[in-house]
């Protein structure tokens, strides 16, 4: 067990910087009028990790055994490394201009010449400077960024949702409906379908977008999707009941998870187009807080199901995401004095400013 714990730590601890760099990288690479189908795919494939990935565990653990899942996701980890090393360059354009740089100045040492900007140039910062900003930047930003500890705030509390009621499903399958393990890992796909019919709506999202071209304008259609998630929740949790056929709460699961891409894919984007070339930084606190959130959440998961019921836990979880349907509100219509109170946020929009004039 303590074997297994540490290893879980190694991946928690290498796979937190591709979530948190995506958003930054898309930001590198897109203007922000046109990141939106880039963070769309991106939120998309977040979004149906995991409800696809439970099928394939559990039809693994049942049929080879739990340690062929291992085997499993070393191939496909291993692949997607080779992949990535073989074909992703670097995007930041302030890095690529001070190696573009220092290949120019090579290329004049070369002939016995230096650029006077070289000869008097500072000495340059050593990685434990690099280290020192990319580890307390984030955690500065989360403390101290409006924005940021506020979509921190509200993304941790709805993957608190998610993970309390993806918690619910073995037991209302499992116990109720007796499904093995297997079967039971399969209804997780109405979420996937719920995603993927949200994704379609994308374009009507970004169609307001480009009309207003506001960070705001990004969560303008996160308004009525969020209303999905306490419907689904009330859905699920009134037919949580062995007399009811276990097609019905596999519909109701797809409207949390159509919900769920829309509200988180919302944040991201807010995100972004507030801060722009600090995304990065901003993201990592907030993926912070929602990997917290994952990693206590599902303890407590099961002693609430079992202390209230199936049906009156899920009215709980209900009425909190009613409550939290306020916060897309705060952000479309307060969203402009949010971000005047962040400052690097600031700092961003006036460099978007510089460039457009």
């Amino acid at each position: 067990m303590s074997a297994l714990v540490g290893i879980r730590f190694v991946q928690g601890f290498v796979g937190s910087a591709p979530l948190t760099n995506t958003g930054g990288t898309i930001a590198d690479l897109w203007e922000r009028d046109y990141s939106g189908a880039p963070m769309a795919i991106y939120g998309l494939s977040s979004t149906l990790g995991p409800p696809i990935a439970l099928p394939i565990t559990g039809y693994f653990a049942q049929y080879l055994g739990w340690r062929w899942l291992f085997w499993f996701f070393m191939a496909v980890l291993g692949f997607s490394w080779i992949l990535l090393a073989l074909t992703l360059s670097e995007t930041r354009h302030t890095i690529i201009l001070q190696q573009k740089t220092q290949r120019l100045r090579d290329q004049l040492a070369a002939h016995g010449y230096a650029a006077a900007a070289c000869i008097e140039s500072p000495p340059s910062r050593g990685l434990g400077h690099v280290f020192k900003v990319t580890l307390t930047r984030p955690i500065r930003f989360l403390f101290t960024e409006p924005i940021t500890y506020c979509t921190a705030l509200y993304n941790g509390l709805i993957y608190g949702l998610v993970f309390l009621f993806n918690e619910s499903f073995p037991m209302v399958f499992g116990h109720l409906h007796h499904f093995t393990p297997a079967q039971t890992s399969l209804t997780f796909l109405g979420l996937c379908v719920g995603s993927l019919l949200a994704s379609f709506a994308h374009p009507i999202q970004e169609h307001h977008y480009l009309k207003v071209r506001t960070p705001e304008a990004r969560v303008w259609l996160s308004l009525p999707a969020c209303f999905l998630l306490p419907v689904s929740l009330f859905w699920f949790a009134a037919c949580s009941s062995a007399s009811v056929h276990w097609i019905v709460p596999v519909i109701a699961s797809t409207f949390f998870g159509a919900g769920i891409f829309v509200v988180v894919l919302g944040v991201l984007n807010f995100v972004l187009d507030s801060y722009g070339p600090y995304t990065a930084s901003s993201l990592a606190g907030v993926i912070l807080v929602r990997n917290v959130v994952g990693a206590i959440f599902p303890l407590f998961a099961e002693s609430m199901y079992e202390g209230m019921g199936y049906k009156w836990a899920g009215v709980l979880l209900g009425f909190l995401a009613l409550l939290f349907c306020a916060v897309p509100f705060i952000f479309y219509y307060w969203g402009v004095e949010i971000r005047k109170r962040s400052k690097w946020a600031s700092r961003n929009e006036g460099m978007q400013s510089h460039e457009v004039g």
